[in-house]
């Protein structure tokens, strides 16, 4: 199950995994079903309380087209092109499109192009975010246009719409990289906390058992050594020792790496020579 603080892969994801992952990461519902409801809300509207349709073919366009987008959750998303995804809040902006000639203009149901606008930024590429702000636009000139609205405020609202589309894109699609780059750094400051916590975990098991335990063993060969006076057995003796100075010398290099507070216990820690008195 997704843990609630854990943020959504699909928002700081532009890789994905394979197509349609925007419709794919666990807890789409609970992000997909806001939106929904918006697009419900709006193509209800515009029948209360007098009904604001005056083309019903348009109207039903816009409905078919919602209910495509809806369905398009349930495609198998695997099996597609990776640049399918995007043709979803294309739908969606055709579908405002349709509802906006059905109803007017002056319904006031344009306002609701930014909800495909700001499910692209949230939940897509660049590129996709990039195709939603020119559709964005363009619905925008075509409705106005086929209300016979005056040139000058066509070209207003496509200026508008443009500069906040863009604005739009720009700051979400930027604070989306600053997320990505939040958690790449607190995941590589995990795995670096983790490992040092095991290397001190490993660390403290060879001083207390390992380590100790064959130190312990050389001063007991060493002692033996200095009792039976010199000859061969000492000889063999002491070259023991040496092997035993080597193993912890080359146990204090590939788990402490540098001298630490295990030198009480170990002693120097620079190899010793075969032989060297303790």
């Amino acid at each position: 199950m997704e843990s609630p603080t854990e943020p959504w892969p699909a928002l700081v994801d532009e890789d994905g995994d394979g197509a349609g992952w925007q419709f794919r990461q666990p807890g789409l519902a609970s992000r997909a079903v806001p939106f929904g409801l918006v697009a419900l809300v709006v193509a209800v509207s515009v029948l209360v309380p007098h009904g604001d349709v005056r083309s019903w073919p348009e109207y039903a366009a816009s409905v078919t087209l919602l209910v495509a987008c809806a369905g398009a959750f349930l495609l198998p998303w695997q099996r597609l092109p990776t640049w399918t995804p995007v043709l979803v809040p294309l739908l969606y902006t055709l579908s405002v499109m349709e509802l906006i000639l059905a109803s007017g203009v002056a319904s006031g149901v344009g306002l609701v192009l930014l909800v495909p606008l700001i499910w692209s930024v949230l939940f897509h590429r660049r590129w996709e975010s990039a195709c939603v702000v020119v559709a964005v636009v363009a619905v925008q000139a075509v409705t106005s246009i086929a209300q016979a609205t005056p040139g000058a405020v066509v070209a207003r609202r496509v200026v508008l719409w443009s500069a906040l589309s863009v604005l739009i894109a720009v700051a979400a699609h930027g604070l989306r990289d600053r997320i990505r780059g939040s958690l790449m750094a607190n995941a590589a400051l995990q795995a670096e906390v983790s490992l040092t916590r095991e290397r001190d975990r490993i660390a403290a098991g060879l001083r207390d058992s390992v380590v100790r335990k064959i130190f312990d063993a050389g001063l007991d060969l060493h002692g033996t050594a200095a009792m039976i006076g010199e000859g061969p057995a000492r000889e063999r003796l002491m070259h023991g020792v040496a092997e035993l100075d080597g193993a912890i010398w080359a146990l204090r290099q590939s788990v402490f790496d540098v001298a630490d507070d295990t030198d009480s216990a170990v002693g120097s820690p620079e190899r010793p020579e075969p032989g060297e008195q303790r």
